[in-house]
């Protein structure tokens, strides 16, 4: 597909989700934004869990990759994504299935994606391609992923290796090819496949050619993301010269900072219900290591967590204070 026909391929299939439970639900988190209370009255619209704690590359901006993970590695079960998604199904209109790690580690992915489906919900995932076998990409397909991102940050193995420690860029190049075999074989349209291409200093010169030669792999529109950094120190040497695809300012004294106003009016803690591995309710994905973890859905409901005094202390503090958590400092929402 062109990048047109992807972008109206991905806006029919969210139209396909609407009901008037979830418009209305949607209209009102976006309401919700102008009221002064700490207290959210909706629904989340989305639902973001970790199929996998777990990675086989060690990127060396990624907690999980650069060894900074804290908490448990694990693969979601079956039965906690359902304690997730059930509850809440009658109000979502996309589910993502990536937070830390590789997704498609997880044996359960696609029914996982399969049982959100069903329920006329957007789904997407995200995955460095390097296990996306032809077996994998079927079961994908059938499952009736929505959106799939295959990050690529490089044309060349030496260039791409610089992130992707650990990765082969021949796999991730399969990997797109078999998706869209997949895809062609069963005669389907989904899912669309996004070349992500995350830019630094080291590969911002091949900016050009990936535009080029990821719809020659068959990708059907690249994207060029922004890094994030975890250590503003190294900042200089990482982050790419064009200022255009830096979510950074660098002040008189030559020092990167993420620019923000405080408070912070974070739609993401009305919009999104993050879950990890073990089923524990975290903020928001930039809580990577469960610092603040607002409860588990395999001991309550989703909903009841949703609201409970804990998250909605955790709202006042973000939006009403001036002195926000650690881990909404590097967030460029």
């Amino acid at each position: 597909m062109s990048a047109v026909k992807t972008n109206l391929f991905l806006f029919f299939r969210l139209l396909q989700t609407v009901t008037a439970r979830r418009l209305w639900n949607s209209f009102r988190i976006r309401v919700g934004r102008f009221m002064k209370t700490g207290e959210v009255r909706t629904m989340p619209e989305s639902l973001s869990v970790e199929p996998a704690s777990v990675c086989n590359l060690r990127c060396p901006e990624c907690t999980l990759g650069k060894g900074g993970f804290t908490r448990p590695a694990s693969l979601m079960s079956a039965s906690t994504f359902a304690n997730a998604l059930e509850p809440l199904s009658h109000w979502l209109v996309c589910c993502q299935f990536y937070l830390q790690g590789e997704p498609t580690m997880s044996p359960h992915l696609s029914q996982m994606i399969e049982r959100a489906h069903r329920e006329r919900i957007f789904t997407m995932t995200s995955t460095n391609g390097q296990t996306l076998t032809p077996e994998l990409c079927r079961s994908l397909v059938l499952a009736g992923l929505d959106q799939i991102i295959v990050s690529v940050d490089g044309t060349t193995q030496e260039v791409y290796e610089q992130y992707r420690v650990g990765g082969s860029l021949q796999k991730a190049i399969d990997g797109i090819r078999n998706l869209t075999a997949a895809r062609n074989e069963l005669c389907k349209r989904n899912p669309a496949i996004v070349a992500q291409f995350i830019v630094f200093r080291h590969n911002e010169h091949q900016i050009a050619d990936i535009k080029r030669v990821a719809r020659e792999w068959g990708a059907d529109k690249v994207v060029l993301k922004t890094a994030q950094i975890e250590n503003l120190d190294n900042a200089a040497q990482l982050l790419p010269q064009n200022q255009r695809y830096s979510r950074y300012t660098k002040d008189s004294n030559g020092n990167y900072f993420m620019p923000k106003r405080f408070p912070i009016n974070c739609l993401r803690l009305r919009q999104t219900m993050v879950v990890d591995s073990s089923g524990n309710v975290l903020p928001c994905c930039y809580d990577k290591n469960g610092q603040f973890v607002m409860g588990n859905v395999n001991e309550q409901s989703a909903t009841t967590i949703w609201k409970n005094q804990k998250f909605n202390m955790f709202r006042q503090w973000v939006w009403h204070t001036e002195t926000p958590p650690d881990i909404c400092l590097n967030c460029n929402g």
